[in-house]
């Protein structure tokens, strides 16, 4: 690092006043010039920093790209949903109402209306995150569409009671649907 010295030399200029002249000229830089004191020339001390963290075989990443909501599981369009409406069978429970028909794929896919009259926009996308990640959670119907209307309850309730009406109904239907 270098330290500056600086030499200001007064002049008259026009109209009486004073004008600084400034002359500048680096002074030779000294050695660890930064570091003032007995303490400049001790080292850090081994072992300060904080140990390097441990990480486990499969990363939660790793965990959750496994378990990601796929674009090819979403019903989109509208004549998807009306389709679904018109041939699937309906189930209805606390939190929501359920519509079911068997696709062509093996893959099961998801479709979520939030009406307004379930509430602002805020409610409503708070539903379908709930909804998005129950059926992630859960794929227990595969090669079915799957299209859910939530409930008003469906916001006060916790994931896990969710979970386990999303379950328990698809699980009445399919077994239902088997049956006959």
């Amino acid at each position: 690092m270098r330290s500056l010295t600086l030499t200001v030399l007064t002049s008259k200029g026009c109209h009486g006043q004073g004008s600084p002249n400034v002359s500048a000229q680096h002074a030779p830089s000294q050695a660890n010039a930064w570091i003032s004191g007995e303490d400049g020339d001790q080292e850090r001390q081994a072992g300060v920093e904080a140990p390097t963290r441990q990480r486990p075989e499969a990363t939660d990443r790793q965990q959750r790209v496994a378990l990601k909501f796929r674009p090819a599981e979403r019903i989109r369009r509208r004549a998807e949903f009306q389709q679904v409406y018109s041939r699937g069978f309906r189930v209805h429970s606390r939190y929501c109402t359920v519509f079911l028909l068997a696709n062509n794929g093996g893959v099961g896919r998801l479709g979520i209306a939030a009406t307004k009259k379930l509430g602002g926009s805020v409610e409503r996308n708070r539903a379908k995150r709930l909804i998005r990640e129950v059926f992630r959670r859960n794929k227990i119907a595969p090669g079915f569409d799957v299209v859910v209307v939530p409930k008003r309850e469906l916001l006060d309730a916790s994931l896990s009671s969710i979970e386990a009406d999303y379950r328990a109904l698809v699980a009445r239907r399919l077994a239902r649907q088997s049956r006959a």
